[in-house]
């Protein structure tokens, strides 16, 4: 108003005389003063606010800033002394922005159980795969790029921002937080924009391995167009698909993927019938995904630039998984070589640094993908209240995170957490599964033992007062046999809303948290949890009320931040990830009749290791009850 007030003034005073002219400079003048102090000020006012924001947020999470790939970047470390050099090209062009695709139609992603048979759609697609792998290895579309792609950003090659200021640089990682689900989509999105490209077809989708439907027939298989085919069909060319990809053969068709993985089991050859494998699978992904109904749940927490690694030479200091991202850890580990000595970094899609050089990866991470779409419209079914909201954060730190890709036109584009929270945005959507999604959706675990505090006609005599307290901040310890623990229990407050996305008490998510769980990098290690059920063990049925979930943690490599110019990492055991780990336990203890919050329980970790870890302990901080 102020800067259209000014032009008319202007014009008018053109018409006037010489008197009247300069009387009008004069009050213009004075009036473009007052207007430079007013925008001065404003702009004082802005950048206040400003920086405000910054020192408010930058006390516990940054955005991942979309320059680090021009930061330093190193090999990353395996087993056995061995490296693997990730690093991606620099781009031959000055990044872009990124912006919404103008959709004139949705493409659909399909699932692989459906498109096995579809000669000219797995012919399409493994002459796309053929091309990309023909590609030259410094061009930022080729297969082996693509690969480097995950290696880079998930086995913590680059180091990004400097911490506080300071000359520290911290290593980027974009699992264990609430990156996770917004960087592998976008992941996904550049491949199958590049590989459309390749063959000329802007409507090329990728499939999804649509592993937890337990109504299809093949569904939950390892996809047969990813394998030979047995009989063959020479109407099908899928060499591309599973050529030079490693993968744990006893799994291929006609073995189901149990999310209920045991891997001492599967070595010894111990197949759980169909029965058991469907329902331990209908209530793993009940309990990962319906069960999550908080973002910190389902998503992660905030990404953590808070700790000094390279004092503590751990990654990604007390870091999170969400439910999502544990339970797609399980078909990782099903997939690779997690039990054959020949492969000892479990490859490839048994180690992050390996996976993303099996197009069977880009079709997991489809499905994973795909189950964020359908957590976001899921009822509550789990707080007292029932009426929570499934949403994503609102923080400015997890909306302004940026990530980098390289596009079809080899193009870098840089794009924020925002841009990437609609699939309907990005002309994406998924094929109804809602009908197979249903039975895992409305799935009931079995009634458990009532419990010991309930009932006086129990098979166990014990209570939660036989059993240890944790010790704050000590090196509470497990080992390679069930532990149980005592666990104090409170009522919700108001005080506990703070930080929370909810307004009312009912609405909150009762947990229970391990903290600062130190693992050893290249280390393989599972835990089952049960609560109110102290005598559980590897036997035990996870299909029941008091299983609350399962924690995996995939050998990774973390490297060493002793030396952050040190351009040949080695893998060390005695170097560790520093996680937190949460298991939703609210609706489990009501379902066992455990409604009074002074109760307290017991909490047994059932842990679940390879044969040569046997002899190893893992330890955590504290174990406390948490609402979210």
């Amino acid at each position: 108003m102020q800067f259209h007030w000014l032009a008319t003034s202007m014009s008018s005073v053109k018409m006037g005389d010489s008197s009247s002219r300069q009387q009008g400079w004069g009050r213009i003048s004075a009036m473009v003063l007052q207007t430079r102090r007013r925008l001065k000020w404003a702009s004082y006012l802005c950048s206040t606010v400003l920086a405000l924001q910054y020192l408010m947020q930058s006390a516990e999470a940054e955005p991942v800033l979309g320059t680090s790939l021009f930061r330093q970047c190193r090999p990353v470390a395996l087993a056995n002394n061995k490296t693997e050099d990730c690093c991606l090209p620099e781009p031959e062009r000055e990044p872009i922005m990124f912006k919404f695709p103008e959709v004139k139609k949705m493409l659909v992603r399909r699932p692989a159980h459906e498109l096995a048979n579809d000669v000219e759609y797995v012919n399409k697609y493994n002459l796309a795969y053929k091309r990309m792998k023909e590609l030259p290895r410094d061009d930022p579309r080729s297969f082996l790029r693509q690969w480097h792609v995950h290696c880079a950003f998930c086995v913590e090659a680059f180091l990004s921002r400097y911490l506080n200021g300071t000359p520290t640089p911290y290593s980027l990682q974009l699992h264990y937080s609430w990156t996770f689900l917004p960087w592998h989509r976008m992941m996904l999105y550049y491949h199958e924009r590049i590989l459309g490209s390749l063959i000329n077809d802007p409507e090329f989708t990728l499939p999804f391995w649509n592993w937890d439907n337990q109504l299809d027939a093949g569904a939950a298989q390892m996809p047969q167009m990813f394998v030979p085919y047995n009989p063959p069909n020479p109407a099908i060319e899928n060499f591309y698909l599973y050529e030079g990809a490693i993968r744990d053969q006893n799994h291929y068709p006609p073995r189901v993927m149990t999310l209920n993985f045991k891997p001492a089991e599967d070595k010894a050859g111990i197949i759980p019938t169909p029965e058991e494998i469907r329902d331990a699978n209908l209530c793993m992904v009940w309990n990962m995904v319906v069960n999550k109904v908080s973002a910190e749940e389902y998503l992660g927490v905030k990404y953590n630039t808070s700790a000094d690694l390279s004092a503590a030479g751990n990654a990604n200091a007390s870091a999170e998984s969400g439910g999502s991202e544990i339970l797609h850890n399980t078909a990782h580990e099903w997939v690779g070589n997690l039990n054959n000595p020949a492969f000892p970094d479990n490859e490839d899609m048994g180690v992050f640094t390996y996976s993303g050089r099996d197009p069977l990866f880009y079709s997991h991470h489809g499905n994973v993908d795909r189950l964020w779409d359908v957590w976001q419209t899921l009822p509550d079914g789990v707080t007292v209240d029932g009426t929570r909201t499934r949403k994503e954060f609102d923080d400015v730190d997890f909306l302004e995170t940026e990530f980098t890709f390289f596009d079809e036109n080899k193009d870098m584009v840089r794009m924020k957490v925002k841009d990437t929270l609609s699939n309907a945005k990005l002309g994406i959507m998924y094929q109804d599964m809602s009908e197979a999604d249903s039975l895992w959706i409305n799935h009931k675990p079995k009634a458990s033992k009532p419990s010991f505090r309930a009932s006086e006609q129990t098979q166990m005599s014990s209570t939660p007062d036989d059993y240890p307290e944790v010790v704050a901040n000590a090196n509470n310890t497990i080992g390679s046999t069930p532990v149980c623990f005592k666990l104090h229990r409170r009522a919700p407050t108001k005080a506990d809303l703070k930080g929370t996305q909810v307004k009312h008490i009912g609405e909150l998510s009762e947990g229970v948290v391990m903290e600062k769980v130190k693992i050893p990098e290249m280390m393989y290690v599972r835990f089952d949890v049960y609560v109110d059920f102290p005598s559980a063990n590897l036997d035990s049925d996870m299909d029941q009320s008091d299983y609350v979930g399962t924690f995996t943690h995939l050998p990774s490599g973390v490297a060493s931040m002793e030396s952050v110019t040190s351009q040949i990492p080695v893998a060390n055991e005695n170097l560790y990830r520093e996680l937190n780990v949460r298991f939703t336990t609210g609706l489990a203890l009501r379902r066992l009749g455990i409604e009074d919050y002074s109760t307290d329980i017991t909490v047994t970790i059932v842990p679940r290791f390879r044969d040569h870890d046997a002899n190893r302990t893992i330890t955590f901080s504290n174990l406390k009850q948490e609402f979210l």
